[in-house]
């Protein structure tokens, strides 16, 4: 019997189930969730004031964050909570599916009246693209089920200011999304993906390589700091700093690609960094520890066919996290 995780919010478009407890099948063998009364998949309730003598973070972001696919113990954000000693707490505010958008929403709504002492900022490289969309999937406890889709809130640029259309009523067909689709590929460059695709099944890290060689960067929406899609993302994330009542560290996740080596960084790193500059907030890039890793270990940082990290994932982001989040505590 299938559990419904999520249910409509006005606000973010969607939730978790308030208070919900379950075991959500996965092809990693399943993964424990519990959420609090505000809809989050986080162990602790929102208080408006932190406990005494606590540190108190607060941590956006989408599934990566959320932690699909892993227990909740074994999330980055648990680890630095057990990590970075006692005293610390962490709010996981991670909602699957989610855009920059409804983060900087979901801040509004529930974390910036908290008492707390630092914003950890962890959008998934991707959520570039769906702050375009007002539909996004989400996981469910059914495997064999269609892919259960959610509606969602999503912002719009009039000259500098950020417009807000709230979430459709009604779901549009599969397919209708709220910017044209992209152009289809040519023939040449279609062949070329499916002949890749294939000897990549044979030859593992083939698709990687070609990658890697031709040059390729992702999302392509970071290569200019004029493109409308990235102005759009710079807009919410610095509104996001700007709103913000204590310190903010900006830790961009990448995608499994980026980890392996197969898309280059190097554009979604520049436009983070400007941002960062700009908003004067701490950037952090994630890749260079995993890739300090063999190429072996980096590849068991994902899940075969769910590309959301798995434990080893969710260690390495931690581990990347804590030097940069150690010295607010002392401050």
């Amino acid at each position: 019997m299938s559990v419904e995780l999520f249910e409509r919010h006005p606000v973010t478009g969607y939730r978790f189930v308030p208070g919900l407890r379950t075991r959500v099948p996965h092809e990693g063998g399943g993964y424990e969730i519990q959420c609090n009364q505000a809809g989050y998949r986080c162990r602790h309730e929102l208080t408006p004031r932190r406990p005494p003598g606590t540190f108190r973070v607060l941590v956006f972001g989408d599934g990566h964050t959320a932690g699909t696919g892993v227990d909740d113990h074994l999330r980055f954000g648990d680890l630095l909570e057990r990590r970075l000693g006692d005293y610390v707490q962490v709010l996981n505010f991670g909602l699957p599916g989610s855009g920059t958008d409804q983060q900087l929403l979901a801040f509004r709504q529930h974390g910036r009246e908290l008492e707390h002492d630092l914003l950890l900022l962890c959008p998934q490289v991707e959520n570039i693209l769906r702050n375009l969309e007002s539909v996004t999937e989400v996981p469910s406890t059914d495997p064999d089920a269609p892919t259960l889709r959610m509606p969602k809130p999503r912002f719009s640029l009039e000259g500098e200011e950020l417009l807000l259309h709230p979430p459709p009523a009604q779901l549009p067909p599969p397919g209708v999304t709220a910017e044209p689709p992209a152009p289809p590929p040519t023939f040449v460059r279609g062949l070329l993906r499916r002949v890749t695709a294939e000897v990549d099944k044979k030859v593992p890290g083939f698709h990687a390589f070609t990658r890697r060689v031709r040059g390729v960067s992702y999302p392509e929406q970071y290569g200019s700091p004029d493109d409308p899609a990235w102005q759009l993302m710079r807009t919410i994330l610095s509104t996001f700093v700007a709103e913000a009542r204590s310190p903010v560290v900006l830790a961009p996740i990448p995608t499994s690609d980026h980890v392996e080596g197969g898309l280059l960084a190097d554009s979604y790193l520049m436009r983070f960094g400007e941002l960062a500059a700009d908003a004067g907030c701490e950037l952090v890039n994630l890749l260079p520890l995993f890739f300090d890793q063999p190429r072996a270990i980096r590849e068991h940082c994902r899940f075969p066919g769910d590309p959301r990290p798995t434990p080893r994932g969710h260690a390495l982001y931690a581990e990347g996290l804590l030097p940069h989040l150690r010295p607010y505590l002392r401050q």
